[in-house]
């Protein structure tokens, strides 16, 4: 069975702060979308892949904006993809970031992937969306940044390192526009996948320090973190997931989560049927474990864990935290979080 493809809410801040500084009511298209801006707490969770398709593709529609993704892509560097840059920032050499941004992708991004090909003296570095997913804008927009990073972004000394071919998955589109430097360099459009050519000798070129910092030790727990909560290998897991990335939806519905994971309800259900559990099942799963984490949070009011948890009303969320416990949420935190009661 295919996967769930997910990835970090890092990959969408670029894109609500760009829209944001065009003048676009950025809040409308997220809240059409299922969506909530993304924060300083909220960059390293994940949230399905397709709803992040889905987002770009309807502010593109809706805004005539037919570049929108490439737009994005060229204000995307390393420090647009949260853990998952400092881990690559760490590179000494070119041959090694690509070798970083292999090895950690699966943690960022699950519907991505990247792999290297040696062609002679020539270099193939190679990016591939998963299959049924919408490539137009989010195509554009990691693909171009793509090419922002390894082009634009100080790799190969102080000056841009030279690419002798590019082949991008995207319609055709003048890259100069974006990247001057790029103007002589051959283009290949609506290819498999995209892919950068380099000559071998590049490899091994320094880096100089892009606009983000090594990771330091301090950093630790925040990498731990990252590698143990990547992209679950398993469907009920992707589903539990894809459900907390969309629990603040009121009265969250299996139609509103298979349309935010590509998939249709009659599907989805089947393949929860497979696994002997219901989506009903999952989701009263889901809001425990996060009204337990939200309730430790003494000076959170029970309305807005409500809220975020997807319920219309405070008594509703009472009500159902008081069949999986016993007993309400206030008396459920004073036994359990209160310093008397520990």
């Amino acid at each position: 069975m295919k996967p769930i493809p997910l990835v970090r809410k890092a990959a969408l801040a670029p894109a609500v702060s760009y829209l944001a500084g065009e003048g676009v009511s950025v809040s409308r298209y997220l809240r059409q979308a299922g969506l909530s801006a993304p924060s300083r707490d909220s960059l390293e969770t994940l949230m399905p892949l397709h709803q992040l398709c889905g987002f770009l593709s309807s502010v593109a529609r809706a805004e005539g904006i037919k570049d929108l993704g490439f737009r994005i892509g060229g204000h995307m560097g390393t420090e647009s993809l949260g853990t998952y840059g400092r881990l690559i920032a760490q590179s000494l050499t070119i041959h090694e970031s690509i070798l970083l941004s292999r090895k950690f992708i699966a943690s960022y991004n699950s519907g991505l992937q990247i792999w290297l090909e040696r062609h002679g003296d020539q270099v193939r570095y190679c990016q591939k969306y998963v299959e049924d997913l919408p490539r137009d804008q989010i195509t554009e927009v990691v693909h171009l940044g793509l090419v922002n990073a390894m082009a634009n972004s100080g790799y190969g000394g102080e000056a841009v390192w030279q690419l002798n071919r590019i082949e991008l998955a995207s319609d055709p589109i003048d890259l100069s526009a974006y990247f001057p430097a790029l103007a002589d360099v051959p283009i290949s459009f609506r290819q498999p996948f995209t892919s950068l050519w380099v000559d071998m000798s590049v490899m091994s070129a320094p880096i100089r320090r892009p606009d983000i910092t090594n990771c330091s030790p301090a950093d630790a727990p925040a990498l731990d973190s990252f590698l143990e909560t990547g992209p679950a290998s398993d469907l009920i897991g992707q589903l539990n997931q894809a459900i907390e990335s969309v629990l603040n939806q009121s009265g969250l519905t299996l139609q509103q989560t298979a349309a935010a994971i590509g998939m249709s309800a009659r599907t989805l259900q089947r393949r929860l049927a497979e696994h002997d559990t219901s989506f009903s099942h999952l989701l009263q799963a889901v809001r425990f474990r996060n009204a337990q984490r939200l309730l430790a949070d003494p000076e959170m009011p029970l309305k807005e864990i409500a809220k975020r948890l997807g319920y219309t009303d405070l008594a509703n969320c009472m009500r159902a935290f008081k069949r999986w416990t016993g007993v309400g949420p206030s008396e459920f935190r004073r036994l359990h979080y209160e310093p008397e009661h520990q």
